[in-house]
């Protein structure tokens, strides 16, 4: 078994893996102020999965810092199971082109390295994969297997929360899509606003990317806003688990190479 472990900016998500099949995924709940120290949190959420009687090896990506070492602490002390941390550094399943690896996030390569085994490699065909959480990345893969970038903005949480604290009179709102898209209160028009906008964003992105690349891309939806885009791209596949699979991908052991007798 595998455990893979996904730290983000809103949640901490687990999974664990026997071989490439996905057993169990659950987001982890992240300690309050009222909570014990951090590390102890960790012990304890983590106790359940690190403690599996078949688990051979831990794979983590993260994108926040101050929560990677609690959690790596609180690994050591449940289990002697290696821990691979994704970076640029391990093996991955393409070439890069981008101009500053050093400074490419950790859950971007991981969705980009899934998104491009899972969805593209057998084409092949270029990939475009869009993590819909509290930032919108998207990531590209050239069909040549050559992993070309992509582009940063903010998720709706994020577009709600800058609304909320930069203006005087427009309050937090519920994320969910109104019934339309013209909002007759307030409420309903900042509703619209940044949901009917994240839809049409990721729209036009994803036409963007598909009149740089040679063929049309195919493209894959993560991240939790990736159900309700999924409704609204029907070419698009939903993968809510993609980070996770890369982070299995690129943390598992290599595979030796076959005998020649075999």
């Amino acid at each position: 078994m595998l455990l893979a472990l996904d730290i983000g900016n809103s949640a901490v998500k687990a999974a664990l893996f026997d071989g490439d099949t996905l057993v169990d995924a659950h987001a982890l709940a992240s300690p309050s102020d009222a909570e014990a120290p951090p590390v102890a949190h960790w012990r304890e959420a983590l106790a359940p999965w690190a403690e599996h009687a078949s688990l051979e090896r831990i794979g983590l990506v993260s994108v926040v810092p101050a929560r990677t070492e609690a959690l790596a602490t609180a690994l050591r002390s449940l289990t002697d199971a290696p821990l691979v941390r994704v970076t640029p550094a391990l093996d991955l399943p393409f070439d890069i082109a981008y101009e500053t690896p050093e400074t490419l996030g950790h859950d971007r390569l991981a969705a980009a390295a899934a998104g491009w085994m899972r969805h593209g490699r057998d084409g092949p065909r270029s990939v475009l994969v869009v993590d819909a959480g509290t930032a919108l990345n998207y990531e590209v893969v050239h069909r040549n297997g050559v992993y070309r970038g992509g582009a940063i903005s903010a998720g709706p949480a994020l577009v709600q929360e800058a609304l909320a604290a930069g203006t005087a009179q427009l309050p937090p709102v519920p994320l969910s899509p109104p019934a339309t898209p013209v909002g007759r209160a307030t409420e309903t028009a900042l509703r619209s606003g940044i949901v009917w906008g994240l839809v049409d964003q990721v729209r036009g992105m994803c036409r963007r990317f598909a009149d740089a690349l040679p063929d049309r891309p195919r493209i894959v939806l993560t991240g939790g806003w990736g159900g309700l885009l999924a409704e609204h791209l029907s070419t698009a596949r939903h993968a809510p688990h993609l980070v996770l699979h890369g982070t299995r991908l690129l943390a598992a052991p290599p595979t030796p190479p076959s005998s020649p007798h075999d």
